[in-house]
């Protein structure tokens, strides 16, 4: 059993990252080429749709994009009316990418001579780098709404000893965000590789389990995605919704 665990433990590639380095700086060369392939997917479906699209009996491409679409133009609508509905192409565009780049993972593939593809979300400077993009967007939108004189006033709201947590929590939000998202994908990629990574003694066992997990991650990626978009949503809401009272 000690020596099956030491097999598990070095085979793993979770966290591991095939990089190269470009004026000095380390790129995780395996992220960036998994972020790529995700983005060229969802561009991919979308070009693909224009060109499909009816206004007929829709195909199975169309009808999934319009239930996407129409239950984020739904949120968008409760949470900030009609007016907003501008919003919904970026809830949308985040949504896939993020259920896109979290099904990468469960795709065949090479990483270290291991038959694994890791998620790029299952990288914290993707997930950092989505959080970051969403904390833009929604401050923007909050200064666009109530004037940078009222953004800095909401910032200073009484009682004036919150200021620095007022200003903690908006760098917060961000934050927790992309913690969320990549926790629990580098936990799916953990437990994916563990599986695949069975000493041949366990093949039995592997078969059997590691599709169970797949599909079970299928799942938890479709959450996640679903999550982001919605609070991506939500944070929009904040940002405006003082402006408009």
């Amino acid at each position: 059993m000690r020596e099956a665990s030491r097999i598990l433990a070095v085979n793993i590639p979770v966290g591991q990252h095939i990089t190269t380095k470009i004026g000095g700086i380390t790129f995780d060369a395996d992220a960036i080429w998994t972020t790529v392939l995700a983005c060229l997917i969802v561009l991919g479906m979308g070009l693909y749709l224009r060109r499909r699209a009816t206004s007929g009996v829709p195909g199975r491409v169309q009808l999934f994009w319009e239930l996407i679409v129409g239950w984020v133009g739904d949120q968008v609508e409760q949470s900030l009316g009609p007016k907003y509905r501008h919003v919904v192409p970026l809830a949308v565009t985040i949504f896939m990418l993020v259920l896109v780049a979290n099904w990468i993972e469960l795709l065949p593939g090479l990483f270290h001579n291991d038959d694994y593809l890791p998620s790029p979300t299952a990288d914290v400077n993707l997930t950092y780098a989505l959080a970051v993009l969403v904390f833009v967007l929604t401050n923007a939108a909050s200064i666009r709404s109530r004037g940078l004189g009222g953004y800095l006033r909401y910032l200073g709201r009484k009682p004036r000893i919150m200021i620095p947590l007022n200003i903690l929590e908006e760098i917060a939000k961000p934050l927790t965000l992309a913690l969320r998202l990549f926790g629990n994908m580098f936990s799916g990629g953990i437990m994916i590789a563990l599986l695949i990574s069975f000493p041949l003694k366990f093949a039995i066992a592997s078969l059997i389990f590691t599709p169970a997990w797949k599909l079970f991650d299928m799942f938890i990626g479709v959450i996640q995605a679903f999550i982001f978009a919605l609070l991506t949503i939500l944070y929009y809401q904040f940002a405006v919704q003082e402006g408009g009272h």
